[in-house]
């Protein structure tokens, strides 16, 4: 976090650091109900069945929930690897931070 703070400050911006306390809070909560969505919906006996490594890339997609990210660690193409997240009942979820405001401004506003 220190480093963090300094950089920022290095670059002239101004934190409310306890407001970025909070969001990540909640990021990180969003994250972990989106997560545990993907493992609740997927069908694991199909993820199972399939070979490697889309097998894997299967397992990757319902941790990370990064379509792009496993299409590129697992070297599937990217449209392959969506019509088997399809398949595999694994859906897409979408985390944002509505109403959040924001924590850092420009010092010289």
């Amino acid at each position: 976090m220190e480093l963090l703070r300094r950089l920022f400050e290095e670059r002239g911006l101004k934190v409310d650091w306890e407001a970025y306390r909070r969001l990540t809070a909640v990021l990180r909560e969003e994250l972990e109900w989106a997560r545990e969505l993907r493992r609740k919906e997927a069908d694991w006996s199909y993820i199972e069945s399939r070979p490697e490594p889309l097998r894997t890339a299967l397992k990757l997609l319902v941790e990370v929930g990064d379509l792009k990210l496993a299409s590129r660690l697992c070297s599937i193409p990217l449209d392959e690897l969506n019509e088997e997240r399809v398949k595999a009942k694994i859906p897409l979820v979408v985390v944002g931070l509505k109403d959040s405001g924001a924590f850092a401004t420009n010092a010289e506003r």
